[in-house]
């Protein structure tokens, strides 16, 4: 069985919560990111900053004068060991609306990070013509394998 530590991304780009909102989105536009964890002044996860939440209004997003990182991260962080399977990260996805997911060992350091581009890039690797990839995907989703490819 596929583990997430098989597939996560262990070297993290993160924000610092103090950084000024404006240089957090150049750094996310020039790296090609769509978001990424945010650490207080110790290194501890805070939350996460996506695009989205730079645009968002209810946030003051759109004006990122004079705004800091943690005015307009997503306070909320969903994290998982590296030793669940795969399917794990790609449920918890799909239920929470979200595109990564934070890894953490068992004494809650962050370890990695899985992205739906990291769950997309096993399913392309996956033969398709023995059926691993449709049989993988109707154990994470199920009737996804019913659906035609």
């Amino acid at each position: 069985m596929l583990k997430i530590g098989d597939i996560m991304s262990r070297d993290v780009f993160t924000l610092a919560a103090s950084a000024p909102a404006e240089d957090a989105a150049a750094e996310l536009s020039l790296r090609g990111f769509t978001g990424a964890p945010v650490c207080d002044s110790r290194g501890r996860l805070v939350g996460v900053l996506s695009r989205s939440d730079l645009v968002d209004p209810e946030r003051g997003g759109g004006d990122l004068r004079h705004r800091q990182v943690r005015d307009l991260m997503t306070p909320a962080i969903f994290t998982l060991l590296p030793s669940e399977p795969v399917g794990s990260a790609v449920r918890l996805m799909l239920r929470e609306g979200i595109r990564r997911v934070i890894i953490a060992d068992k004494g809650g350091r962050m370890v990695g990070i899985v992205t739906a581009t990291d769950v997309l890039q096993v399913l392309a690797r996956l033969d398709m013509t023995d059926g691993a990839a449709t049989s993988w995907l109707g154990k994470v989703h199920p009737g996804a394998a019913a659906a035609p490819m």
